[in-house]
């Protein structure tokens, strides 16, 4: 009976050891697998998420629209990431949000958590855009376009006024920041809000003053803006305006005419005169029916506060100041003078 029991303990034991060894067995494999699959799974993880540093002075623009599949494109394709798909995965596990517009400067981002964190949380690049005085609003449109990113055509039509026709005259000429690639229809906001801010506070009285709508003030401005270089000519450019209305005399200005078609070095020929536009004052009476320009403030002042002068007519000399008559032979005298070689 001992014999029997010990040797059948010792079979139970050797059982046991082979479980043992077998489970140990099992699990070394289990192990290795598992060190595979680490290994594995953050070789994949690094070729995904790997980044090449960018230069100084990279950037990636995202437009109005873009998706993060867009910008992960972008990114591949500059060979920041070493797939398309790189920022879109990394954006999916960090759950981001929507994207913003603007330009992104990559300068000093060294991994994808960086570069995640400033499309979801950084701050778009903004441009300094100056607008001068006496654009138009397709003028403006273009220079928002080469220097912000912009497009004009959408610039073009967020200036859009409710009749149809553009805001000319309502964008004040300024510098402002804008984000690149921004929305249009913010900076025509903003530049019709400084319009409204920079207006002479007495604008509507003056308009009264004269006869006119506050609109039609805005005209008179544009075209001062338009016809005279220096700010001290234009006050008594506008009383020259305001003197050919009040006697309904055509206003003859080139600068009218100019806002719908070309000239040559700054005239027209004879035929081009009788051009029909309603912009042309040579053969319509009163004002254009719109501003040809977005005034200065130097313009919208002499708009509102001309003063009483005899005056109905000015030319530009050479050296680009005005000169002032009373009468046509006046004027005429001033013609042959000035613009056959004087100063």
């Amino acid at each position: 009976m001992e014999k029997e029991t010990g040797h059948s303990g010792t079979g139970m034991e050797y059982r046991q050891v082979s479980w043992l060894r077998s489970l140990a067995s099992r699990a070394g494999v289990a192990g290795m697998l598992a060190c595979c699959a680490m290994v594995i799974m953050a070789v994949i993880w690094f070729q995904l998420f790997h980044i090449n540093p960018p230069l100084s002075g990279t950037f990636i623009d995202v437009c109005a629209g873009d998706s993060i599949r867009d910008v992960s494109e972008q990114l591949y394709a500059t060979g920041i990431t070493s797939s398309p798909q790189s920022l879109r995965r990394y954006w999916q596990l960090r759950r981001g949000g929507s994207l913003r517009t603007g330009r992104y400067l990559l300068t000093g981002v060294d991994d994808m958590r960086e570069l995640y964190l400033l499309f979801a949380k950084g701050s778009p690049v903004t441009v300094r855009v100056t607008i001068p005085e006496g654009y138009t609003v397709r003028q403006i449109a273009g220079r928002f376009q080469e220097e912000a990113g912009i497009s004009a055509g959408d610039f073009l039509a967020a200036a859009g006024s409710d009749a149809g026709n553009l805001l000319e005259g309502y964008l004040f000429p300024d510098t402002y920041d804008v984000l690149y690639a921004g929305d249009a229809r913010d900076i025509v906001a903003r530049m019709q809000k400084r319009f409204a801010e920079i207006l002479p506070v007495d604008w509507e009285s003056a308009a009264r003053s004269r006869g006119l709508t506050s609109d039609e003030l805005v005209i008179v401005a544009s075209i001062i803006e338009r016809e005279v270089r220096y700010d001290n000519d234009r006050p008594l450019a506008g009383s020259v305006i305001f003197n050919r209305l009040a006697a309904d005399m055509f206003l003859q200005m080139d600068a009218t005419l100019g806002y719908v078609l070309p000239s040559h070095d700054g005239f027209y020929s004879s035929e081009e005169l009788k051009d029909p536009s309603p912009y042309n004052t040579y053969v319509h009476p009163g004002l254009p029916p719109t501003a040809i320009c977005n005034p200065g403030l130097a313009s919208l002042e002499a708009a509102a506060h001309a003063p009483a002068t005899g005056y109905y007519y000015f030319l530009a000399k050479p050296d680009g100041h005005c000169v002032f008559a009373r009468t046509f032979a006046e004027h005429e005298r001033n013609i042959r003078r000035y613009l056959s070689g004087g100063n």
